[in-house]
């Protein structure tokens, strides 16, 4: 079967450029501003970006952040730990509208979030960072307000929150524009 992923899709891209300029232009600048360092630095950004990539399943944006984590200095191990954090809150929805009854699952899930939130290669505080961002990302309210809180309680900061929050805005919004190569593939069938 073929996949409809491939990397090397500059081709389309320049289509989409040539299509729509000004909503791709304002989306690059949207995104420059995005992952400009600020209260977070560019590592940091790119190693949210991985996991935001994960929870939003984009492979184009898995690849493309996977490159500049790695060239902003992010080690495999703290990408790996991001995108276990991505794994926790996704379990998270499930449980969440399981309502934690108690069937055993309750336990299990428990000690899997508390072992992924640990810290590690990547600090405590980082990962409900991260947390948070994702929750956001993938709709959660109850997990997003759980996981700023213990944010901030850790010490991140509202302007930490506010760019993480920001990547992941950019992450969702850079999935479906991503996914736009399929639309233009399929079109041209």
């Amino acid at each position: 079967m073929a996949s409809y992923y491939e990397k090397n899709k500059e081709h389309g891209m320049k289509n989409l450029r040539e299509l729509v300029p000004e909503p791709f232009k304002a989306f690059a600048q949207f995104d420059r501003k995005v992952f400009k360092p600020g209260a977070l630095t560019k590592k940091e950004k790119e190693i949210l970006a991985v996991a935001i990539a994960h929870a939003t399943k984009c492979p184009y944006c898995i690849d493309v952040h996977t490159k500049k984590a790695k060239r902003a200095g992010a080690s495999l191990e703290e990408l790996v730990e991001a995108v276990f954090v991505v794994s926790a809150m996704e379990a998270g929805v499930a449980a969440n509208s399981n309502e934690m009854r108690d069937n055993g699952f309750s336990q299990g899930y428990t000690d899997f979030s508390h072992s992924v939130l640990e810290a590690g290669h990547l600090s405590r505080a980082y990962k409900e960072l991260i947390a948070a961002a994702v929750a956001f990302a993938i709709q959660c309210p109850g997990l997003a307000d759980r996981h700023m809180k213990n944010a901030m309680e850790l010490g991140i900061t509202n302007e930490q929150l506010d760019e993480a929050i920001s990547v992941a805005s950019a992450l969702k919004a850079g999935s479906a524009y991503a996914h736009l190569l399929q639309v233009l593939d399929s079109y041209m069938e």
